[in-house]
């Protein structure tokens, strides 16, 4: 406890120093120290030193001559400096009342009482408005009783999104993610917003110390990959997907629930929910796995079955890159440990053969089809 509790407060020093900075404040503050350097350059004073046998006698005088005219040129940049930085401070202060921050935040698991938009707001600023999807209420003993109705309210939250976007200065408004959802309704989630653009912030629960949402930013990255565990060598049409990254994923159960098709898995060396702050190492993972499933496709594949074991912001992240136009057919599935199977439902993504999303459950020996 005490180790979380030591690295908590050291990620927030940490946070402190690289935040971003503010360059009005900065100039004030710039100029401010420049004035008093400038005054400085105008004293007059002896100083003198006797002892027994030694009498030392030095003046200082940098008031008249050069020195003056140093000093009045670096008052007046400071002045300059100071002007300079509370006029953009202002214009800050003005784009940030006018700057608004709209929060698609997904309920899906845990309860967690700590606020995303109260962490929003802190971090960015602007004026929040938050769109919630709370899917919790369908959940029964862990498991989604009802993901037709679970899968309408998903669809329904990124419609609402669009609607509040429309006619709206994409310029003046930052869309935020963040939540604690079902793997394959935030791996939906992030493949329908990209059609928004890149300008999304996504914010993560840290479950270390006392639990709190973080932005996904610029950070250390340990260039940790994903690594093959078993490979897919032959043509195939069909074929399942898994990714360990925070946990192991079920092997066993895998084979169990599609015990026809090759399996393709890789995973982290170092298995963490811990280990995803940096959005070089999210965007790093998601360009590799990208790559595998072209190459899936250069080898024939029409269907993938994707079984996700990773953090929310690194699922939605990999949805996010998911180009569903051109990559092969993706059903991306829930995985319930007590279930038999093991992965009951999916959820099968838009694509160029259709255009809504859709409840999959896979029968052995058969073909999936959709159910809704």
């Amino acid at each position: 406890m005490l180790k979380e509790e030591l690295l908590n407060w050291g990620r927030k020093l940490v946070d402190w120093f690289v935040r971003p900075k503010n360059l009005g404040v900065t100039l004030i503050r710039s100029g401010a120290l420049v004035i008093g350097l400038s005054l400085a350059g105008g004293i007059v004073g002896q100083i003198v030193y006797k002892s027994d046998s030694t009498q030392l006698q030095a003046s200082v005088d940098t008031s008249g001559g050069p020195a003056t005219w140093i000093s009045l040129t670096a008052f007046g940049v400071g002045v300059l400096m100071i002007v300079l930085g509370v006029c953009l401070n202002l214009h800050d202060r003005q784009q940030l009342a006018r700057q608004r921050v709209l929060i698609l935040e997904q309920k899906g698991l845990f309860k967690i009482d700590s606020p995303l938009d109260t962490t929003v707001k802190s971090t960015l600023g602007g004026n929040v408005d938050t769109i919630l999807v709370d899917i919790r209420e369908g959940i029964t003993e862990g498991r989604i009783t009802n993901p037709e109705i679970a899968l309408k309210k998903v669809v329904d939250g990124r419609g609402d999104l669009v609607r509040r976007l429309d006619g709206q200065n994409k310029n003046d408004i930052e869309i935020v993610y963040g939540g604690l959802m079902a793997v394959p309704f935030t791996f939906l989630t992030g493949c329908l917003l990209d059609d928004e653009g890149g300008r999304i912030k996504i914010f993560d629960w840290d479950r270390l110390g006392v639990g709190q949402w973080r932005l996904i930013q610029s950070g250390v990255d340990d260039n940790q990959r994903l690594q093959t565990v078993s490979a897919i060598a032959d043509r195939v049409e069909e074929v399942v997907f898994a990714l360990s990254i925070s946990y192991p994923v079920d092997e066993a159960g895998i084979a169990k629930a599609f015990p026809e098709l090759p399996v393709l898995h890789m995973r982290m060396d170092d298995l963490s929910s811990n280990a995803h702050w940096s959005i070089e190492k999210q965007s790093a993972l998601a360009e590799q796995f990208l790559q595998v499933v072209k190459g899936l496709l250069a080898k024939g594949a029409k269907t993938i079955h994707l079984i996700i074991a990773a953090p929310n912001s690194v699922v939605f992240n990999l949805g996010r890159i998911y180009d569903r136009r051109l990559l092969p057919l993706a059903i991306v599935y829930q995985y319930e440990r007590s279930s038999s199977p093991a992965f009951p439902w999916g959820v099968a993504l838009p694509s160029h053969a259709q255009d809504e999303p859709s409840i999959f459950r896979y029968e052995v020996k058969r073909a999936a089809e959709p159910l809704s």
